[in-house]
């Protein structure tokens, strides 16, 4: 595993990357424990208010394809910082705000920031290394930058009671931004002023995997964590201790995930994930146990991880190797068709008829997932690149 990663590490800009990625999930992190207590408490939002910022706040990533036209004239490096900057920008507002009009506004403000960053920043880890190993990347990627988010989570768990929640909303913003002009070191010069609008029959599977997962996971991030806050009393004491054990787990998933992807394919390491994902949303749907719930919050967070296969699966069907990034952000799209309308329509059966019908369908579209996800075949599986005359396997285990 370590000479993996060693081989994983070799390219210069790929490690900035990780850095950048790691900055911006310090500060990032550190926001998300922050924000259900923050709009709870102090802003006293109503469930269906939750669901209408949530959908607000999604509409950047419905917009994909028209933000990643307006900036085809950028580098994606240079496309990747900006957005990180923006996205600092919005969070570090979160200081003054006292009403859901405020939050609604610096929320979508950072949300454009965020959905220009999310799918260059796999387009970028996808392309920075040897083929055969996209899913060891983007594990790697990922599991580095929960490493970090347990940094961020630990300053709000050590400072949030002394210092309220406010003032932590600047400094994850400042964490953001450094993310940002790290990123702007990045000196490959990779491609990005293809931005065609990239809709194929290829990709259909793929864009049906981005909905259903978008759908199923701005279930689960819009209500949970609220459910947790709102009808079991968690503190934001609780909340961090809780992000801390996620991200434990994280950190060891990301990359088993990504290496199970590369070993044996995207269909199983999707259908197995997805099913954990159906029984997770019907604990939170009957079960009251706190404690319970908490183990399947990490449960879920774990789970997660899957999603890594949606992305390499469509690296190893693209007609085209110039395809990558417009097609990540049509799928960007496709995955914020569902984040708009999903989290205003759960806080509105929420309102009216209780908190367990939407993790009642949020369990329906993780059962969906799972047959969907048995439709997929590609034609490539594991390592199979030469590097001066060696395979890529071979160089791994030379070290």
């Amino acid at each position: 595993m370590l000479d993996r990663i060693k081989l994983l590490g070799e390219n210069r800009d790929f490690r900035i990357l990780i850095l950048g990625s790691a900055f911006f999930s310090l500060g990032f992190f550190m926001y998300n424990v922050l924000f259900t207590n923050f709009a709870a408490d102090e802003i006293n939002i109503l469930p269906h208010e939750l669901g209408i910022l949530e959908s607000i706040r999604e509409i950047p990533g419905l917009l994909s394809v028209l933000i990643a036209a307006a900036t085809m004239f950028l580098l994606e490096p240079r496309l990747a910082g900006i957005a990180l900057l923006l996205m600092a920008f919005g969070v570090t507002n979160y200081l003054h705000l006292d009403d859901v009009t405020g939050l609604v506004v610096f929320s979508l403000i950072w949300s454009v920031g965020f959905h220009s960053w999310a799918p260059v920043s796999l387009s970028l880890a996808l392309r920075l290394g040897p083929t055969g190993y996209e899913g060891s990347r983007l594990g790697l990627l990922r599991s580095t930058g929960n490493v970090a988010g347990l940094l961020g989570i630990g300053i709000v768990f050590l400072f949030a009671t002394s210092t309220g929640m406010r003032p932590l909303f600047i400094v994850s913003g400042i964490l953001i931004a450094i993310g940002g002009l790290v990123i702007f070191r990045i000196r490959s010069p990779l491609e990005s002023h293809d931005q065609r609008i990239v809709l194929r029959r290829e990709y259909i599977l793929f864009y049906f995997l981005q909905f259903l997962s978008g759908t199923r996971r701005h279930v689960f991030m819009t209500f949970a964590l609220f459910a947790l806050v709102r009808i079991h009393g968690a503190s934001i004491e609780k909340i961090a201790v809780l992000s801390f054990v996620n991200q434990i787990g994280s950190i060891i998933s990301a990359y088993t995930f990504g290496r199970w992807i590369d070993r044996h394919g995207e269909k199983p390491v999707l259908a197995w994930g997805f099913g954990g994902l159906t029984f997770v949303f019907l604990g939170y749907a009957f079960i009251d146990i706190p404690w319970i719930l908490y183990v399947l919050y990490v449960v879920d967070n774990i789970l997660f991880n899957n999603s890594i296969a949606i992305s390499t699966y469509v690296e190893k069907i693209l007609v085209s190797p110039s395809d990558l990034r417009p097609t990540m952000v049509t799928g960007q799209t496709m995955n914020h068709i569902a984040a708009v309308i999903v989290p205003v329509t759960g806080g509105l059966l929420w309102q009216a008829y209780g908190h367990a019908l939407p993790f009642i369908a949020g369990a329906v579209v993780a059962a969906i997932s799972v047959f969907v996800s048995l439709l997929i075949t590609t034609g490539r599986i594991g390592p199979n690149v030469d590097i001066g005359g060696e395979t890529v396997e071979a160089a791994a285990k030379s070290g």
